[in-house]
């Protein structure tokens, strides 16, 4: 049985397919509903053999759920704040670098989930693995300092975990040997978007020294005003339960949970970091272009057809979604449209963030995905069916090379070799971005990758011919 000494006791985990692995390991404590976190305590030793407690989630939409991110004995409570470590030498002389992993989920689903295996990045590259669980819905992302003087601290609590998480790796991952100055921060989606708001928080500077932004921006971040408009939208939903945005302390979680389902009726809630001038002093894409992180080496990656994900939600989201733009064209086909969608809502933003870091005199690398595995939770979805669309990358970043299908472990070697080279040297292994040379490394299975001067798509996808007979990886290093 693996066990390590840390700065909050004795820390017994467990061999996870041979690979040490320890779980809920407390980073912080939340001794109060809508207050900043507590580091964690000296609390002797730690049975790290079972997944900790994640956040209360809270529905994305309207219509029922029927499937969850989650392990099915997944225990949801406030007090959340913990997080697993995968190592496979944790007693080595010789430090490695450490990944730690943002969750997607859009700030309302996620934390241990089903889709995402860190063993993998463990025991194939032999580098340290840490994954964070932090506060999500109105637990972590509702703004109601912007609306009540008492509760002054209730900013950006979700932002202060992970902030929190990253200072216990830099004290405590030497003991498992990993190496506290190398860092590399990664994320898919809201995770990924999470990343790029990270990086614009100096007080977050120095707990982390790459960073790998997958299907993200660093645009989310709202402003004081939209973040009390959210908040007062939301105790408006709470009456007659809750009054005031004090009451809200001790509604039962079942309670808030039916609040925020009531506020789903008025629109989707912004569960987002707030620039409140102090933790995130400005947006994120501004600190980036004034030089914030020039010493951060940034992997920012998206998938050729993000926006068909859209196509999987109820309802015409994409029609909806086409028509919030000013001006849409009526008469655009709808394979127009979820183009159109994934330059605005994706492509775009990911040229912006490679641009910013650039311009400030950053290092910065382009990818872009352009596969869909066939061990994706979507892969059996006629909508989709092989179509890189968002979020089909997280099948690769988490793909067993010893099993499975040829063609995804030969995909999941050039996404996961450009991460851990990302990780080890500050650069994946291909040319940078720069403003005269926009490249991107596309990875393609069937022979049409590799490094592209237009780096982002500008037009339809056309659908690949996943044959695999005709299977060419493009595993070489560009020039």
């Amino acid at each position: 049985m693996p066990v390590v000494e840390t700065g909050a006791g004795e820390v017994r985990g467990f061999l996870d397919r041979g690979v040490p692995n320890w779980r809920g390991i407390p980073y912080g404590r939340v001794v109060q509903r809508f207050r900043p976190a507590l580091p964690a305590a000296p609390s002797g030793p730690i049975d790290a053999t079972r997944w900790g407690v994640v956040s209360w989630q809270v529905p994305m939409g309207l219509t029922p759920e029927r499937w969850s991110p989650l392990h099915p004995d997944a225990v949801k409570g406030e007090d959340c704040l913990n997080l697993n470590i995968w190592s496979a030498r944790p007693g080595r002389p010789d430090p490695q670098p450490v990944l730690v992993w943002i969750h997607p989920g859009r700030h309302m689903v996620g934390g241990n989930m089903t889709t995402v295996d860190p063993w993998v990045l463990a025991a194939h590259h032999d580098v340290v693995v840490v994954t964070v669980n932090f506060r999500l819905g109105p637990w972590g992302w509702l703004h109601l300092g912007t609306i009540d003087a008492d509760l002054a601290d209730c900013v950006n609590l979700a932002v202060r975990d992970q902030v929190l998480a990253l200072s216990w790796v830099r004290d405590n991952i030497a003991a498992f040997g990993g190496d506290p100055g190398n860092v590399t921060l990664f994320g898919l989606s809201t995770g990924g978007s999470d990343v790029a708001t990270l990086a614009g928080v100096p007080a977050a500077r120095g707990l982390f020294h790459r960073a790998a932004v997958y299907s993200g921006s660093a645009e989310r971040p709202i402003g004081p005003g939209e973040a009390a408009r959210a908040a007062e939208r939301f105790v408006a939903a709470a009456r007659p339960l809750a009054d005031t945005p004090a009451a809200l302390r001790t509604l039962p979680n079942v309670a808030l949970r039916h609040v925020h389902r009531q506020a789903l009726r008025a629109g989707e809630p912004r569960y987002e970091a707030m620039i409140d001038g102090d933790l995130l002093p400005r947006p994120p894409l501004e600190s980036l272009r004034a030089g914030l992180a020039t010493d951060l080496p940034l992997l920012v990656s998206v998938t050729s057809d993000e926006a068909r994900i859209l196509d999987v939600v109820a309802g015409p989201a994409v029609d909806r979604k086409y028509a919030a733009f000013a001006d849409p064209d009526d008469g655009a086909t709808h394979e127009e449209r979820i183009a159109f969608l994934s330059r605005k809502l994706y492509h775009e933003p990911a040229e912006r963030l490679l641009a910013a870091v650039h311009a400030a005199g950053g290092h910065c690398w382009a990818q872009v995905f352009d596969y869909h595995p066939t061990t994706s939770q979507l892969a059996g979805n006629p909508a989709v069916a092989g179509r890189a669309v968002h979020g089909a990358d997280t099948a690769a970043l988490f793909c067993d090379l010893a099993t499975g299908d040829a063609v995804d472990r030969a995909v999941g070697v050039q996404v996961q070799r450009a991460l851990v080279g990302l990780a080890r040297t500050g650069r994946p292994p291909w040319p940078e971005y720069t403003a005269g040379d926009p490249r991107a490394r596309w990875i393609a299975p069937d022979g049409s990758g590799g490094s592209r001067r237009d780096p982002l798509p500008r037009t339809p996808p056309r659908r690949r011919a996943l044959v695999h007979q005709e299977f060419r990886a493009s595993t070489a290093e560009e020039p």
